[in-house]
């Protein structure tokens, strides 16, 4: 692997700046140095989203608490008056609601917690923990004298250690991928794979986007997901030892002091730089047509959820 001192060395030595394999550190290299953190990542920018693509994997354990409500998907709306949910042995509930009014939620009809519903611009979550160690039956009332709508409202057995763990309900599950991984650049199309109770590790096409950011699961479709994804690559700054290995491929080793020379060269000699320019990117439409293996990094989602 790679040194980020050797990378330097290298384009030092495109520039005729170095004196076999020492780095100067005269004022004749200084601004060189300097500008050098910058033009690798420019150049790492090019190769890793149109043409060196750095293949990575994430796991997704898809699986969501079930809802002891069945129509809880359902958008229930009024004008005035009240909504009920109900069900026996719930511990924590979920909704998303529209308008003002009350929340209150009774355990065997008694009111256990209470809180007021604000919104009026979209959709808002509200999240309960429930005292109801006896499994008791457990009711959630929604009350309003104006317009009001309440949709993906769950009530589950499951115990949740603070509210914001309580998960939220959809028919389809939504994973915001950057979430996962700091370096999500874009999927890379077509490389998800699926294991379930019932089904050996496949690849599978169950799945849609939302933009490019976001991935879609079916809420039922439970089992773990690994999914293949281009990312960005990793950030060179002044402050980047020159011990540090690059975890890049040899090829894109041998195109960053090409560009990094024609960057830093063209004031001294246009020319020069301009050959060095040209030779990258000759090299870099090379790189687009070439054949891509995922590699075995990955991260592992242990929740599942977001």
């Amino acid at each position: 692997m790679i040194t980020w001192r050797e990378i330097k060395l290298y384009t030092l030595q495109k520039m005729f700046s170095a004196d076999g394999n020492n780095i100067p550190t005269d004022d004749s290299t200084k601004d060189y140095i300097a500008g050098m953190p910058e033009a690798a990542n420019e150049a790492l920018q090019l190769l890793a989203t149109a043409g060196k693509f750095i293949i990575k994997s994430i796991d997704i354990a898809h699986n969501p608490v079930r809802n002891l409500l069945t129509d809880g998907d359902r958008i229930h709306s009024m004008e005035r008056g009240t909504i009920t949910f109900a069900a026996e042995g719930a511990r924590s509930a979920y909704l998303e609601c529209v308008g003002n009014g009350i929340c209150k939620v009774l355990v065997n009809g008694e009111c256990v917690a209470e809180r007021a519903l604000e919104s009026k611009k979209g959709y808002r979550e509200y999240r309960f923990l429930i005292p109801n160690t006896e499994d008791q039956e457990v009711m959630v009332l929604v009350e309003s004298a104006y317009p009001l709508a309440v949709k993906n409202a769950a009530l589950y057995s499951a115990d949740f250690e603070t509210e914001e763990d309580i998960q939220s309900y959809a028919e389809k599950v939504r994973y915001d991928l950057r979430e996962l991984a700091d370096d999500f650049y874009m999927l890379d199309t077509g490389n998800i794979y699926f294991e379930g109770q019932e089904i050996r590790y496949t690849q599978t096409t169950d799945y849609f986007q939302e933009g490019n950011k976001v991935l879609v699961l079916d809420r039922e479709t439970v089992g773990n997901y690994r999914i293949y994804y281009k990312a960005y690559p990793q950030k060179i700054t002044a402050d980047t030892e020159d011990e540090a290995e690059l975890s890049i491929d040899d090829e894109v080793a041998t195109l960053l002091p090409l560009y990094m020379a024609s960057q830093l060269y063209k004031d001294d000699d246009a020319g020069i730089a301009t050959t060095y320019r040209n030779e990258f990117e000759v090299a870099l439409e090379r790189l687009r047509n070439a054949p891509r293996t995922p590699t075995a990094e990955r991260f592992v989602s242990e929740s599942g959820w977001i």
